[in-house]
């Protein structure tokens, strides 16, 4: 099943055709249809998780994990995020 990493103007969910996907607590959408999935890449604002998008995250202040997002952290669901230098 494909996951995808969503804009980051905190959609919670994205309805294609009949189809809607709900955004989970990581931050990702995961999609059971790989025709929907497609379609939502083709967009240009989703794309899979694990291509490096800028080689930067967000570093969770409370658990010090790298989110991708950063309204919130995947890890603890914590929203004191600081942008990672690197």
């Amino acid at each position: 099943m494909p996951r995808l990493v969503g804009p980051e103007d905190g959609a919670k969910e994205v309805g294609i055709g009949d189809s809607v996907i709900a955004r989970h607590k990581d931050g990702t959408f995961h999609v059971d249809n790989p025709h929907v999935a497609k379609l939502m890449r083709k967009t240009g604002d989703f794309a899979v998780v694990g291509v490096k998008m800028n080689g930067k995250g967000y570093e969770c202040q409370s658990c010090g994990f790298i989110a991708l997002f950063k309204d919130h952290c995947g890890r603890c669901d914590g929203t004191k995020l600081k942008a990672e230098k690197r």
